[in-house]
């Protein structure tokens, strides 16, 4: 890696980063994407329609018991993952060998050659759910720390994510497009888990034999779990990102829960209108990309996230007005071109705040961040859950039936949890990140990061 030559001169974390490492980096995100999409987009379409689970169940697990094992297992795995000192280093053992399990986990949360009562069925659905998540938390938080670790520089940061976040773009597509096209093939669905699943456990596993962590030698011992909580939720722009990206799951969970009911029931969409539905959505990632780069460059992390979180509102509400196909797919174009912003900067200012917080106890604590901000964070997903399975029952859904027999009052519920309830989630969170530290404070903690790195 080559030294930057600027006020963080001599520091040996303040570097430019490789695009061969970027790239290697980057691609894990698939996987991580590809694991969680089918997760978030199938699980209550699997469940409620397909095993055809009792909606109390169903939110019990969902809103009780996954969203507290949920919350509070990020944190402690993310202080295990900062504390474990091994020949490989903090974050790769994890992604190594927990990886296969998260596989077999989605493979039997989705398996449906089940015939079972409505309680073994939804101890069925917890066990699985469960482990799903315990993987995702260790793989996809050890992961996501790698990435503070690579380098200080935001610029770089802000590069590496983008490359990152064009793999998370393929992952999402296809764990979304599938389960679309599939619905009416369980058994297709269920073959497109257990190929698509091995291919993301592979371009997670394999990296990690080419590219290696910083060694952490300066650290002094490390904080106990309660010290490390604490110090965490003492961080200001923490606290600001925290707020902002609680509203960011809730919305984002409820859209994707929801969109396989909102293209087969609103818009009983064709095979290839749903194809350019997403083409909609994804396409307009890309020039976003472009966009909110260089406006995070010359505007800061904060005017950027700003402005993308406005346009995603926007669209979003749009979406819940939207009274025929194309308006539906215009909407989703303007998501899109919204959504890249957030998704280019969410791991840059959890790395910032890490930052913030080596000032302050002299120790880099990535995992830490990632996992106290998935304390606070995470519950909106399970709520999102809740709140959907929620709405379907209370308007009236009827479980398994085709389009044309769902009475109006579930189609209006549908398109409130598809536009309305997440565009109102997304306004809120915008009181939070404007709290975030603007460009020139982020300048300044730069510099005494800096001096910190170059006196050790």
């Amino acid at each position: 890696m080559t030294q930057v030559s600027s006020s963080t001169l001599g520091d040996s974390m303040a570097v430019i980063v490789p695009t061969r490492i970027r790239v290697l980096y980057g691609s894990g995100l698939f996987g991580t994407q590809l694991f969680n999409g089918v997760q978030a987009a199938a699980t209550a379409w699997f469940w409620l329609d397909v095993m055809q689970l009792n909606y109390g169940f169903y939110s019990l697990i969902m809103v009780v018991f996954y969203n507290i094992y949920n919350a509070l297992n990020d944190p402690i795995f993310g202080w295990i993952s900062d504390r474990t000192r091994s020949r490989w280093g903090r974050r790769i053992p994890y992604i190594r060998f927990l990886t296969p399990v998260w596989f077999f986990s989605t493979v039997f949360l989705f398996y449906p050659f089940l015939n079972l009562d409505q309680l073994t069925l939804g101890i069925w659905l917890l066990v699985f759910i469960l482990i799903f998540d315990g993987c995702y938390t260790f793989v996809a938080g050890c992961y996501n720390a790698i990435m503070p670790e690579l380098t200080t520089l935001t610029s770089e940061r802000t590069k590496i994510n983008l490359t990152a976040q064009l793999f998370a773009m393929m992952g999402m597509a296809v764990s979304f497009i599938f389960p679309l096209l599939l619905e009416d093939d369980v058994m297709g669905f269920f073959l497109f888990v257990v190929i698509g699943g091995a291919i993301a456990m592979a371009v997670l596993v394999v990296p990690t034999f080419f590219y290696h962590e910083r060694k952490q030698t300066w650290e002094k011992k490390p904080l106990g779990l309660v010290s490390a909580v604490v110090n965490s939720v003492k961080n200001r722009p923490f606290l600001a990102f925290i707020g902002w990206n609680f509203m960011v799951q809730f919305a984002s969970s409820l859209v994707l829960a929801n969109i396989i009911f909102y293209a087969a029931n609103v818009l009983q969409a064709t095979d290839i209108q749903k194809y350019l539905l997403f083409g909609a959505l994804f396409l307009t990632l890309l020039p976003g990309f472009l966009v909110y780069k260089s406006i995070g460059r010359e505007r800061g992390v904060r005017f950027a996230v700003i402005l993308s979180t406005t346009i995603v509102s926007i669209g979003l509400l749009l979406l819940f007005f939207a009274g025929t196909y194309w308006m539906a797919f215009g909407s989703l174009a303007v998501v899109g071109f919204g959504l890249s912003g957030a998704l280019i900067f969410g791991n840059v200012m959890i790395a910032e705040a890490t930052d913030y917080d080596e000032l302050r106890t002299h120790q880099r604590r990535e995992a830490m961040f990632f996992g106290t901000n998935a304390l606070f964070t995470k519950p909106a997903i399970g709520f999102a859950q809740g709140v959907l399975a929620g709405t379907l029952a209370a308007m009236g859904y009827i479980q398994g039936a085709d389009p044309w027999l769902q009475p109006e009052s579930a189609l209006l519920g549908i398109r409130m949890a598809m536009g309305l309830f997440p565009s109102i989630a997304l306004l809120i969170s915008l009181i939070f990140i404007y709290f975030y530290p603007n460009k020139q404070e982020t300048e300044r903690m730069k510099e005494q990061l800096g001096k910190l790195h170059i006196s050790r």
